[in-house]
């Protein structure tokens, strides 16, 4: 892609969370965001095929800005289970953003179905964000030397997703100290150096 095609994307997208915020998943039409954008519908698939890919793509880069403000936080932590636990607190506090808080809560049917394709995509896009952190983990002693770090990574993620969209009644996962405690009878087996 070209600068300007990066920017007309850019700007599709900005759109599309104008659009999201003000009219929601189920009234937000591609027409709609094309309008707001000040593109043509079909200018619009050029980037996008579909409304599911436009609307996920949306979350998806508001999810990576939010990634890359919280890398410093769960980097902290001294353990597998305190870093997936300060991922979930602060997704559950702000997953992808208020707009998706407010999305899941007004239109959770609508919302699954985008999710559906968000968390699609979220695996393959926070690999690379969970593969840096284990290695930093095990550089620091805090996971097996022999730990696959992408399949590792792969299923802190989808851990992750199910934490924050789908809480069971198992574990309070607003309750950082109970979350911990909970992710460290599963994790630490399997994540922790021996003794």
């Amino acid at each position: 892609m070209t600068p300007h095609s990066n920017t007309v994307r850019d700007r599709i997208l900005d759109a599309a969370e104008v659009c999201l915020a003000r009219d929601g998943i189920r009234r937000t039409t591609v027409r709609a965001v094309a309008q707001e954008a000040g593109v043509s519908r079909a200018y619009l698939y050029r980037f996008f095929p579909d409304k599911p890919a436009l609307l996920s793509a949306a979350l998806i880069r508001r999810g990576a800005d939010f990634w890359a403000d919280a890398a410093h936080r769960i980097e902290r932590q001294d353990s597998v289970a305190a870093m997936l636990t300060e991922a979930v607190v602060l997704s559950r506090q702000e997953p992808l953003g208020p707009l998706a808080v407010d999305l899941s809560t007004r239109e959770p049917h609508e919302y699954a179905e985008i999710m559906g394709t968000y968390a699609q995509d979220v695996v393959a896009q926070l690999s690379d964000f969970w593969v840096d952190r284990m290695r930093d983990a095990r550089e620091r002693g805090l996971v097996r030397e022999d730990l696959d770090l992408t399949g590792a990574a792969e299923w802190l993620i989808r851990m992750l997703v199910s934490l924050v969209g789908t809480p069971g009644s198992a574990v309070d996962v607003d309750d950082r100290d109970a979350l911990t405690s909970y992710l460290q009878t599963y994790l630490d087996p399997v994540f922790t150096p021996p003794t």
